[in-house]
């Protein structure tokens, strides 16, 4: 892609791509990293990722009795540094190399029966409807084939008054004020405020804030609640 384009005009699908060579390799290198540039990747990310956690750890100010679940989960960053304290967590990522460490750090949680892990697709959670109270995704929806399918199985599987907090792109990828999300040169998702807040609400959220997050990237964050009394 030589330009941006509307979210009404998808460019790949799961299991197929039409991307350029640049954003195949991106995509490669951080979005499902698999092979040599995909390991590379996963280092990197492991190393640049804390201040994210961190961060979105403070956003969704996890109480001692929430169960988290983290889409995208990577090598488990999250769910070991700020979900310790949890009585369980899970994780669900479609790379192989991302979840080969995320499965050795949380290996004592997951024989407890305190943690899972899998390998899947963020449009299917393997889980049943309302089994978490908080939904967390970092640099994960930017890089997703149907963004908007992925917010619905996130409500489905949020109780409600759950709490969501994900990253979309990056806050400016899109023009202000647009009311749909655009693919950049690299292949990503990007949206504005107004687009990400409308795509969560469309979703069935409710409570809706988007703003740039605290750390170096200046991703843009979007939260949101599942309403109480509400049906999957």
């Amino acid at each position: 892609l030589d330009r941006a384009e509307p979210l009404a005009k998808p460019t790949r699908a799961q299991g197929g791509t039409v991307m350029g060579l640049r954003s195949r390799w991106w995509n490669t290198f951080f979005g499902v990293p698999r092979g040599p540039i995909g390991r590379l990747g996963a280092r990197l990310m492991l190393k640049s990722s804390p201040p994210f956690w961190q961060a979105m750890a403070a956003e969704l100010d996890l109480q001692p009795d929430d169960e988290l679940l983290d889409v995208g989960c990577g090598s488990a960053g999250m769910l070991v540094d700020h979900a310790a304290q949890l009585p369980f967590v899970a994780g669900i990522d479609a790379s192989e190399i991302q979840l080969r460490r995320a499965r050795e750090r949380l290996a004592d949680r997951i024989a407890a029966g305190t943690a899972e892990l899998v390998m899947g697709d963020a449009t299917a959670l393997p889980w049943d409807d309302e089994r978490f109270s908080a939904v967390t995704s970092i640099n994960v929806w930017k890089f997703l084939p149907d963004p908007a399918a992925a917010l619905r199985e996130a409500h489905r599987v949020l109780r409600p008054g759950g709490r969501l907090a994900i990253t979309m792109g990056e806050a400016g990828g899109a023009r202000e004020g647009s009311t749909e999300g655009v693919i950049d040169v690299w292949g990503q998702w990007q949206w504005s405020d107004a687009a990400a807040q409308g795509l969560l609400e469309e979703a069935g959220f409710t409570d809706v804030a988007v703003s740039a997050m605290p750390v170096f990237s200046k991703a843009l964050l979007a939260r949101g609640t599942r309403p109480a009394g509400t049906q999957a």
